[in-house]
């Protein structure tokens, strides 16, 4: 096993290569007199990996560094401040690794270097893995190799707070049906192949017939031919023609299943190759599903509808398309299945003066920073406000059963988005109050939403007596945050609406929702819980990650505020800040899947972890040891 610090007063061989990615050379970086150098090497042999990119963040003040490792696969980071940094290396066919991972390339957090001022740390390992590769072939319903055919390749990972399966990267198979997904992380995978029924979004029933008659003697660029070609054309503005369904080969997990629960785990370690994931295409009927959109004044053109398979993972289970001059829309080639229908547009109020998040965030910036007089900054204001009434959006869904026939008719009714109101006060007791009328209060989505997105609302503008309404709020789960113009060493304490702290439990929205009015609570008492980690020698223990979480279980949601990760640093310190006041348990692991300690089962197996209470303000220092 490779050493992963080694500390000497050698200094390093010269002549590494700038990153060309770089930061440019004008760019004003903070200067000192330290220095972190080092070599990549490889994984698996300890072999020097030249021209790997190595970048360098954090010193206080904070830098951005990055070098190309020269042809004995040395970098060098001079002039550096003091404070932590990471360091990250990365290569074509390799995975990005950071120092202090217990598996080069696994995907786990690292270790910060802590650097002390004019300290020169030189001859680190930083170990660069290979990826990993899965690869096999596709055959067609006859056993014949499928050629050009798309695969999506899914890898399980917590996901805003949840374990999802996620796209992770495309292939096409070759001449000979064979795939190669390279460059892998370790992981768990599921391969599938994508839905290949008709040419996009065209169907081969839409088309219309021409007759071709073969000229004599004339030879057509694509060859002699005669008898009828199809022209097709795009219908989705128009109704569907109820005709039976046909067949085209649906969407199929490995090893050959369209249930994605069904569907086999490709486990892969760090530069694993996995052959033969071999599966065959099945033919299915396919149809159309086709209907309207509609609002409070008729038809809704050019609204964008999604098509949800609610039996498919969400990165690969959703189609888009944009409803026609008539509020008409249409998708083809739909397997059987269970589907959402969901629309979303914006109010017709918003066409002359849209107001997306971030441009409302710059917005809000700017008001911020404004300089000027009194009516001035008003004015700028009720600007923003404007802008933010007029970005509501409006949404509607319908539930869609596919047998691979088409369905057409489909309803879907746009309504306003929800309406979120509520009060912003400053806790008693904290000093002067600070102003609030800068303040932005948005909601943020937790978890996996109902649609295929996660759409966020346009945050809502607190005024001068702390009120706020947040508009166009779509159903799913959600959580109160500042979105701008947070007071200074401020933060949110509690947001009650219902009886229910939503910061802690998330606020459930449904269609027929009619959510009252929340009180949201602002305090600079901040906690915190710091403290050293040491071996069984009194060394400073480093390559661990260490969870604080909520001891009592109600707390274990998807990005809960209540558990939080970290590792030490090089010298074994540690961290943890604005933890809400309360019991919690703390513990060191060995190595641990970013997000994972947000799954209950994970965190209720966990042992020999470290009891404390938070108090309100406090400052608490824990030292661990580890056996």
């Amino acid at each position: 096993m490779l050493p992963l610090l080694l500390i000497a007063a050698l200094a390093l061989p010269q002549g590494q290569t700038r990153d060309p990615k770089a930061p440019p050379a004008q760019t004003a970086q903070p200067a000192g007199k330290g220095a972190i150098a080092g070599t990549v090497v490889s994984a698996d042999r300890g072999q020097a990996v030249r021209r790997a990119r190595v970048v360098l963040n954090g010193g206080t003040p904070k830098v951005t560094r990055a070098v190309q490792t020269d042809d004995q696969g040395a970098f060098r980071f001079a002039d550096l401040p003091s404070g932590q940094f990471t360091l990250t290396a990365s290569k074509g066919g390799y995975v990005e690794s950071i120092f202090g991972q217990r598996q080069p390339g696994s995907g786990r957090p690292g270790t910060p270097i802590r650097l002390l001022d004019n300290q020169e740390l030189t001859r680190i390992a930083l170990p660069l893995a290979r990826g990993g590769v899965i690869t096999g072939a596709v055959y067609d319903e006859a056993g014949e190799p499928a050629f050009g055919e798309s695969l999506s390749l899914l890898r399980w990972v917590m996901k805003s707070g949840e374990r999802v399966l996620d796209h992770a990267a495309s292939a096409t198979t070759d001449d000979r049906g064979i795939y190669r997904f390279p460059a892998l992380l370790p992981g768990d995978y599921v391969v599938s192949t994508m839905a290949s029924l008709t040419d996009g979004d065209y169907d081969i029933r839409d088309a219309t017939f021409f007759k071709v008659l073969k000229p004599n003697g004339v030879s057509l660029s694509s060859g002699n031919i005669s008898g009828k070609i199809a022209i097709v054309m795009d219908r989705t503005d128009e109704g569907t023609t109820g005709a039976p369904p046909t067949t085209g080969f649906a969407a199929v997990y490995y090893p050959g299943t369209r249930d994605v629960s069904a569907a086999m785990t490709v486990s892969i370690a760090i530069g694993e190759e996995r052959s033969g994931v071999d599966f065959r295409l099945q033919p299915v009927p396919i149809g159309r599903v086709g209907g309207a959109v509609t609002g409070p004044d008729g038809p809704v053109p050019g609204v964008d509808v999604q098509l949800i398979d609610r039996g498919q993972p969400s990165s690969i289970g959703v189609r888009t398309a944009r409803a026609g001059k008539d509020g008409r829309f249409q998708f083809s080639g739909v397997p059987p299945g269970q589907y959402l229908v969901f629309a979303h547009a914006t109010a017709k109020s918003a066409k002359s003066f849209e107001a997306p998040m971030e441009t409302a965030k710059a917005m809000a910036a700017e008001l911020a920073a404004a300089q000027g007089n009194a009516a001035d900054q008003e004015k700028k204001r009720q600007l923003l406000a404007q802008a933010l009434a007029a970005s509501a959006e409006l949404w509607g869904m319908a539930d869609v059963a596919g047998d691979g026939r088409d369905v057409d008719g489909v309803t879907v009714v746009l309504q306003p988005g929800l309406t979120l109101a509520g009060h912003v006060a400053v806790e008693t007791g904290t000093g002067a109050s600070p102003t609030l009328n800068r303040l932005m209060i948005s909601v943020e989505p937790i978890g996996q939403q109902i649609a295929g997105e996660r759409f966020q609302p346009p945050p809502a503008l607190v005024d001068a007596n702390g009120d706020f309404v947040i508009r166009g709020v779509f159903p799913g789960r959600y959580r109160l945050s500042i979105a701008e113009g947070a007071p200074s060493g401020y933060a949110i304490r509690s947001a009650v609406f219902g009886g229910q702290d939503i910061m802690d439990l998330p606020l459930r929205l449904t269609g027929d929702d009619k959510p009252a009015g929340g009180l949201v609570t602002l305090s600079n008492r901040t906690t915190e819980v710091s403290g050293a980690v040491q071996d069984s020698t009194g060394q400073p223990a480093s390559a661990v990650t260490l969870i604080a979480y909520s001891a009592d279980e109600r707390f274990w949601t998807p990005d809960s505020r209540r558990i939080q990760s970290t590792r030490p640093s090089t010298d074994g310190k540690y961290g943890f800040r604005n933890l809400p006041p309360g019991d919690y348990r703390l513990v060191a692991v060995d190595d641990i899947e970013p997000g994972r300690w947000f799954d209950p089962a994970v965190l209720r197996a966990l042992t020999g972890f470290t009891t404390l209470t938070v108090l309100e303000g406090g400052k608490l220092t824990q030292d661990l040891r580890i056996k």
